[in-house]
């Protein structure tokens, strides 16, 4: 198998491209998505789950996905099809929920439909990362790719705000503009990116059978996605409610929740990049250490902020260690497993996910909401990055890091 090259600048605006879709999909769905679910009267079991990014079905279709991409080619490569179908049926969906819904029933429906045709989009997005990236660039390109995604959130924001300002609800073109930027960002990617051949170790000769014990028996990664299990079980109890949790407990205007929202994530993306290149030099699992620390400190002080000024601290600093998780969660796992079985372990990340997030957001709508309101959920979110952090430096071990290698000598 052939040696990856040096990351670039082309390949990273290429690769990076597809995020700014992607920012557009997660933006709606967190903060968006929850106060139109409002407002058609979904309970908030109901709003947490449909907000979600990952959902039940993804245990299977995520792996299975995966996998398939590892083992398979085509002439567009062994990732890129899945991104091109995937993204094209989910922005198809998109314009079915904004145009052809008028029941709660009918939106779940498209909710449920442009998520999954997107989470199958996104896992090989993420494993083709590790297609084209050497293992010590890995954390610079996430760190960048993460901190595009986040700011393009920021700019669908400021659009919806001013948007719904000007209509005085959510306009039904917003829909239309999520799905649009997912086809055009994605599609510079799929187009951009040439998957190389020789890079790619397959599998197609192993058996099913074979390949199932060979992934199982990567026992630092399965130790690391145990880890990430609990992590994400914490955060998304809070990113579904986190509009409702400055719109209720605050008592501030959905139009200052959606500028907070939008403060968060510039300080995530700054974070991401920053904690990107820092990787390079201390480690992806160090990174995250800190990261998750941080992300305890503002857990903390989210419990206990009655005002706007606490608030926007609070969301600083959460915005600083959420955007070190960001920036260095997929490259420590691929760290852990051979190139060859990227896509796989992409899948079992997210089916992790598809676990960890609707349990987190029954947990919170049933247990912590009736009892300690929208505010409650940061103390389950300290509680559980607290326990992945002790897991994290007990289980997770990366192995020796290899050197960069040199700079060509200047002509």
């Amino acid at each position: 198998m052939g040696t990856r090259p040096r990351l670039d600048k082309r390949t990273t605006a290429l690769y990076s491209a597809g995020s700014i879709g992607a920012g557009a999909f997660y933006a709606f769905n967190n903060f968006v998505l929850p106060p139109i679910l409002n407002s058609f009267g979904a309970p908030d079991l109901l709003t947490g789950l449909l907000s979600s990014t990952r959902s039940i079905e993804g245990v299977v279709i995520q792996p299975t996905v995966g996998a398939i991409s590892d083992r398979i080619w085509t002439p567009l490569g062994r990732r890129r099809p899945f991104i091109a179908i995937g993204i094209a049926l989910s922005a198809f969906f998109f314009v079915i929920a904004g145009f052809f819904t008028h029941t709660l029933i009918g939106l779940a429906v498209a909710i449920f439909l442009f998520s999954i045709f997107f989470n199958a989009a996104i896992d090989p997005y993420a494993a083709l990362l590790a297609d084209i990236t050497p293992v010590l660039e890995r954390g610079l390109l996430s760190g960048i790719s993460s901190a595009i995604q986040y700011f393009s959130q920021v700019v669908f924001l400021l659009i919806v705000f001013l948007a719904a300002r000007a209509a005085g609800e959510v306009p039904l073109a917003i829909y239309a503009l999520v799905g649009t930027v997912m086809v055009i960002s994605f599609a510079a990617t799929i187009i951009g990116i040439n998957e190389r051949h020789e890079l790619v170790a397959r599998k197609e000769h192993y058996s099913l059978r074979r390949y199932v014990g060979a992934v199982l028996g990567q026992h630092g990664a399965m130790r690391y996605l145990a880890t990430n299990f609990v992590y994400q079980f914490g955060i998304n109890a809070v990113l579904p409610y986190l509009t409702l949790f400055i719109i209720e407990d605050i008592h501030q205007t959905q139009d200052i929740a959606f500028a907070l929202a939008g403060l968060t994530l510039l300080v995530t993306a700054a974070s991401a990049v920053v904690s990107g290149k820092l990787a390079e030099r201390v480690g992806t699992r160090t990174v995250l250490a800190i990261g998750w620390t941080i992300l305890i400190l503002g857990a903390v002080g989210g419990t206990l902020v009655h005002e706007l000024g606490p608030t926007i601290a609070v969301i600083v600093v959460a915005g600083i260690g959420n955007g070190a998780a960001s920036a260095v969660s997929w490259p420590l796992l691929t760290e852990l497993i051979p190139p060859d079985e990227a896509g796989v372990f992409a899948g079992l990340k997210a089916s992790s996910e598809s676990v960890a997030i609707p349990l987190s957001v029954f947990v919170a709508a049933e247990i912590f909401l009736p009892r300690f309101g929208y505010q409650g959920i940061f103390t389950m979110l300290a509680i559980n990055i607290a326990i992945a952090l002790v897991l994290l430096l007990a289980l997770v071990r990366t192995p020796p890091r290899p050197a960069l290698p040199p700079e060509p000598a200047a002509a």
